[in-house]
């Protein structure tokens, strides 16, 4: 079975491998129609037990996606508004800023601009990471290999870098009716 990747070029997601059930690259938004497959000899790197669907899933519209808060042990949360974005660092050179901008923490050194991707994965019914970084992202101590997405639970510990400079505690706030 091949897998998902980002036609876009110009995308950081490029030709990396995304979910099989995600019907738009969640870095750049790109219809996956035209997709190109892995070849068959590039199996999945997963490290934890999750696997992707082998069929076109249905649409899961019964169950609103609750809120990403991450919870830094300074006192600072940071809440994923959409049901994709960017944690990293502001582009000075051209004042881009990530949905989740870490720009002035202690330490902040050491995240990327793009440091890694969260987006919803409605057929699994979790949020999943994906790292982008050159330093690493870290969830639950284990190093998490680069492109690979990674589902992430409420109480998860997710660390940008090494060392532990930076880390958050994964909070999942259920939506208001």
């Amino acid at each position: 079975m091949g897998n998902h990747r980002c036609p876009e070029p110009s995308c950081s997601f490029f030709n990396q491998v995304l979910p099989h059930n995600a019907k738009v690259c969640p870095m750049c938004g790109t219809p996956l129609g035209q997709a190109v497959q892995a070849p068959a000899e590039i199996g999945n790197s997963y490290s934890q037990p999750f696997s992707l669907p082998s069929q076109a899933p249905t649409e899961r519209q019964d169950q609103p996606r609750p809120q990403l808060q991450l919870h830094h042990p300074n006192g600072l949360s940071f809440v994923l508004i959409r049901d994709a974005g960017i944690i990293g660092r502001q582009n000075v050179a051209n004042g881009t800023r990530p949905e989740i901008d870490l720009t002035g923490l202690p330490h902040s050194g050491v995240i990327s601009r793009t440091h890694a991707h969260l987006f919803w994965d409605a057929e699994h019914n979790t949020y999943m990471v994906v790292d982008d970084s050159r330093n690493g992202s870290y969830l639950n101590g284990e190093l998490l290999p680069r492109g690979a997405p990674h589902p992430v639970q409420k109480g998860d510990e997710l660390q940008l870098g090494q060392d532990r400079l930076i880390y958050f505690w994964v909070d999942l706030k259920s939506p208001t009716s």
